[in-house]
């Protein structure tokens, strides 16, 4: 494999394209002459907010995911709109899914939940003192508003993003997670 192990040669056709992504054949040739036969479902990336209260509780939304067959609890998290930067998306989230607006805002981690399947970059932002007012979900979305402590969080969800959520506010607060 090259040093930089990016493909050789590629060929790409799109089979759907989605309101929210779009799904693509890909032929690569690897530096090493293995060639993959790849479907990857091309996403323009999204944004999840860890909102923590004032008594170190997060925000989550509880909402029916038809993927996982069940309702989930997660952070509030969206996707990028076209030219749209990702705090603004995070800012618009945070205040259409719970209502909250927040006065501090700090980048936690970039990560992509799922590489080996989707393009999907998520930017996870903390949002800190917060300030309540009405929730504006899209027309689309049915959610509960609720807040849990992190060590809670930790054995009641089952969202990447949302466990990673909790794990960075314990490490924050030089808590051993076991």
């Amino acid at each position: 494999m090259s040093a930089s192990g990016l493909p050789l040669e590629q060929h790409s056709q799109v089979l759907l394209r989605g309101r929210v992504f779009d799904v693509v054949a890909t032929q690569l040739t690897l530096p090493s002459g293995v060639r993959q036969d790849l479907l990857v479902v091309e996403h323009p990336g999204a944004v999840a907010i860890s909102a923590v209260d004032e008594h170190g509780q997060l925000l989550l939304v509880r909402q029916y995911r038809h993927a996982a067959r069940d309702l989930l609890l997660e952070i509030p998290a969206g996707r990028l709109e076209p030219g749209e930067t990702p705090l603004a998306a995070a800012q618009r989230e945070l205040l259409e899914e719970t209502g909250f607006k927040a006065r501090v805002w700090r980048e936690l981690s970039t990560f992509y939940p799922a590489p080996g399947v989707t393009s999907e970059r998520i930017f996870l932002f903390e949002a800190r003192e917060l300030e309540p007012g009405a929730p504006q979900p899209d027309a689309d979305e049915e959610l509960e508003l609720l807040r849990m402590a992190p060590e809670e969080i930790l054995r009641v969800a089952r969202d990447g993003k949302t466990l990673l959520a909790a794990l960075l506010e314990l490490r924050a607060r030089g808590l051993a997670v076991r």
